[in-house]
């Protein structure tokens, strides 16, 4: 198994909802291998309840189960989300499944059994889709990937801080000024917030990025001219 491919699982979690015990043990275990945290769920209902508690990044869940099936718990998942990946495992190819399953917008619906050959095919689909999404570009020679929390400037990757992300998303999120109030209720939880540990959090960031990637309005706040 390559190194790479299982560094980058790992920072994704899972749901695997699964109603056989046998099943649902042994992949538990296989799966655990790959991710950083994996959620256990027995049947539909139980799997609905896990997602909302946990809001995994990929779902992958078995078809004929008791008290709520893997299609209607998708299908209640789908009703806010369309972005979660899921993928369907069952042992039937009824061909209403299959209809139904294109329907909900589907990473994958595979065959049981499951072998390890049908998983990495899987994560693989899984981690290019979330390549592409994750990757995104604040300037000609600056990309930043959200999944890792890194920028990649001048070729050079930089890993950032926590705060150092939050900053950069609250400034792609609001796509305009960031007040310092804003900047102290979300990067500093609401304490106080003084103006050298902002010149400073500013400075140290200003390393890993094109220098006029973010701009100060003097008394006001910053934002990002990408």
């Amino acid at each position: 198994m390559n190194q790479n491919f299982l560094n980058s699982l790992s920072s994704y979690t899972l749901l695997f909802v699964e109603n056989e015990k046998g099943i649902r043990d042994n992949l538990e275990e296989i799966l655990s291998l790959y991710f950083k945290k994996v959620h256990i769920a027995i049947d539909g209902q139980d799997g609905l309840e896990k997602y909302k508690q946990f809001k995994p990044d990929l779902i992958i869940t078995d078809v004929k189960m008791p008290h709520l099936n893997g299609i209607q718990m998708i299908q209640q998942i789908r009703k806010t989300d369309q972005k979660t990946d899921i993928v369907i495992i069952s042992a039937y190819t009824e061909v209403d499944d299959i209809l139904t399953s294109v329907e909900l917008n589907l990473l994958k619906y595979i065959v049981k059994p499951i072998t390890q050959t049908k998983l990495e095919e899987v994560f693989e689909l899984f981690l290019s889709k979330h390549k592409r999404s994750n990757l995104l570009s604040l300037s000609p020679n600056c990309i930043y990937n959200q999944s890792k929390n890194s920028i990649i400037y001048d070729d050079e990757e930089f890993l950032l801080t926590n705060k150092e992300n939050n900053f950069i998303q609250l400034l792609l999120e609001k796509n305009a000024l960031v007040t310092y109030d804003e900047i102290e209720d979300k990067l500093w939880n609401g304490k106080k917030m003084s103006q050298n540990a902002l010149r400073l959090f500013i400075k140290n960031l200003r390393k890993k990025i094109p220098l006029d990637l973010i701009k100060n309005i003097q008394n006001e706040g910053y934002l990002i001219q990408s």
